[in-house]
């Protein structure tokens, strides 16, 4: 997940044949495209307000994903309940993260932001164990502090030396990583909704644009930006690649290899990140940040495998 509002369906299952050559190959190619959002997002923050590039990467995501939907027939749920599903799903899937991401990359790198999302399984651990029958096993819990322990190594040195910028960043990107867990919980509790798993994520990426527009009028400018055709470029990769693209991975591997196998992008997508914020953005990476996403890998992997088998869910 990473970077986008990203839905994968809980009833998914794993087909009996193993992952072949095309799904290790796609894989790669979704881990490509989540861990190339924080890039896309430092370049479109260059000459676009927070607010407005969160509505703006919502417009784009919702009007692909609409447009999919139609192009292959699926029905748009109408009930009541799916709509629950979708405002909610909308809001922590969407609204609150896009907005979140924007204000905190303002103040921290986009490589240090691909590490910090990298927490969200943590999160996602915690909130089941005290919001779902899914309890945490001594293992679990040994493993979400070894997670937290690597996040508490990226926020240390910020703290200790009075950076209150970067220190902000960071805490608004962890709130990104919580609010992608609040959505994982909330769907195994009231589930994703109605319709197929493209027409529910079109539909909560419509209730987060709903969310958005308004929200940028008010506090922003929008029609007075006068954006750079490099954050143009990055609106449009964040719409159409990290939601769209994204989306599509995420379906087409959870159907064809489950979703256990498509959860290992967690840990594609931030090297990934890192890298493109050194080569393409002249950002500067340490041996603490590489120290602390590997403990933060370790906690995850430990707390979420068994005999070999990771089992926790990709966002």
């Amino acid at each position: 997940m990473s970077g986008t509002s990203a839905t994968t369906a809980s009833t998914t299952v794993a087909p009996a044949h193993g992952p072949r050559a095309t799904d290790y190959a796609l894989l790669l190619l979704l881990g490509l495209v989540f861990g190339s959002t924080y890039l896309f997002v430092s370049v479109a923050l260059q000459t676009i307000p927070p607010i407005t590039l969160a509505a703006l990467r919502a417009v784009v995501g919702f009007l692909a994903l609409a447009a999919l939907t139609l192009a292959f027939g699926h029905e748009v749920p109408r009930d009541r309940r799916s709509w629950r599903a979708f405002f909610l799903l909308g809001f922590f899937g969407g609204g609150l993260p896009f907005i979140l991401m924007s204000l905190g990359q303002q103040h921290i790198d986009s490589s240090l932001a691909s590490i910090l999302i990298t927490s969200m399984p943590l999160f996602t651990l915690a909130l089941a164990h005290l919001f779902t029958d899914d309890r945490a096993s001594p293992r679990k819990l040994v493993g979400v502090l070894i997670g937290f322990a690597g996040i508490l190594l990226l926020l240390g040195p910020a703290a200790l030396k009075g950076q209150g910028s970067s220190l902000l960043g960071q805490l608004l990107y962890i709130g990104v990583a919580l609010s992608y867990a609040v959505m994982g919980v909330l769907i195994r509790r009231l589930g994703a909704g109605s319709g197929t798993a493209l027409s529910r994520t079109a539909c909560s990426n419509g209730v987060a644009t709903l969310m958005l527009i308004p929200l940028a009028f008010l506090l922003e400018r929008p029609l007075a930006i006068a954006p750079s055709t490099h954050s143009i470029l990055a609106v449009l990769a964040l719409g159409l690649i990290s939601s769209t693209v994204g989306q599509f991975l995420v379906f087409r591997l959870n159907a064809t290899a489950g979703p256990n196998f498509t959860s290992a992008n967690n840990y594609i997508g931030p090297p990934v990140g890192i890298m493109w914020g050194v080569l393409l953005l002249g950002e500067e990476i340490t041996w603490l940040r590489i120290a602390a996403m590997l403990v933060i890998f370790a906690g995850i992997a430990f707390a979420t495998t068994r005999t070999g088998v990771v089992r926790h869910e990709s966002r």
